[in-house]
């Protein structure tokens, strides 16, 4: 591809990205689910210490170290080293009453947030209009069928030149190169992930490669690549796999973020519960 094309890909690209927004409603979710196991833990250490009695402390700093001092009806008494305990002891009591509550209201914000919080409501402003109103308007963020209908366009499958020695039929009617793949690809299927088999990828690098598939979260509009190893306890495979994964982390790509990777031996055969699992927590 010449540098012209490649700036007005790149420029294409990035219009089509500046109109879409994501859907965080799933990882706001979890951020509260995560803050109730925080508020619990904190509530476990207030229940321990009922009975702890607040001082006020103050501190001072000395070359040493820092002193402190607490302070009853008025005046303040130095605290030995040995009587630390109980300085710490009110101390953290004072810390968990306040992070407590920092914690309980941060997920008040949130889910006060989720309450008002429609992503969606963008797109059923065009989706409720009439089908005749439809085609006189360009929606400024696309709905999800027409962004996968324009990302097909974009991506495009079968480009490994390689010859197949066996195939194996998907549920959609195409041809892959193993039956794990036609596991993978049968797997995107049941849960609706727009994908293309053996996709031609240009790295930074210049150096092209095909990743087993390309594949889209639809929710997050964001493209992703997956990488299937299916023999990893030969040797040589080995070493290719590593060198293969070393060039996608060369050229950027974060595991997780950008590539999924899945691997399986003749010791650990496919695991179709993680794969599942992987599916539902990147591409869902």
């Amino acid at each position: 591809m010449y540098n012209s094309e490649k700036m007005q890909y790149a420029c294409r690209k990035r219009q089509k990205e500046e109109k879409t927004i994501e859907d965080y409603r799933n990882e706001l979710k979890e951020q509260v689910e995560k803050l109730d196991r925080l508020i619990a833990f904190a509530e476990k250490r207030l229940k321990k210490e009922k009975n702890i009695k607040k001082y006020v402390v103050c501190t001072t700093m000395r070359k040493n170290g820092y002193q402190y001092y607490i302070k009853e009806e008025g005046k303040r008494k130095y605290v030995k080293s040995k009587d630390l305990d109980t300085v710490r002891d009110t101390v953290q009591k004072s810390y968990d009453e306040s992070v407590h509550h920092v914690l309980l209201n941060q997920r008040y914000q949130i889910e006060r947030f989720l309450k008002l919080y429609d992503i969606t409501a963008i797109v059923r402003t065009f989706e409720k209009m009439s089908e005749a109103r439809k085609q006189l308007v360009e929606p400024l963020v696309p709905t999800d069928e027409q962004y996968i209908e324009e990302w097909y366009d974009r991506h495009h499958g079968g480009q490994n030149t390689f010859p197949m020695q066996n195939t194996y039929m998907t549920a959609r009617g195409e041809k892959v190169r193993s039956k794990s793949e036609k596991i993978i690809a049968d797997l995107f299927d049941k849960y609706k992930i727009p994908y293309r088999y053996e996709p031609m990828l240009e790295l930074e690098s210049g150096q092209s490669v095909c990743p087993d598939f390309v594949v889209l979260n639809v929710r997050r509009r964001k493209t992703l690549y997956w990488e299937h190893f299916g023999l990893v306890s030969d040797d040589e495979y080995a070493k290719r796999t590593l060198k293969k994964m070393n060039i996608y982390e060369e050229s950027g790509f974060i595991i997780g973020r950008d590539i999924l990777f899945s691997m399986e031996s003749e010791e650990a055969p496919l695991n179709t519960k993680m794969l599942e699992r992987k599916i539902k927590d990147y591409l869902l």
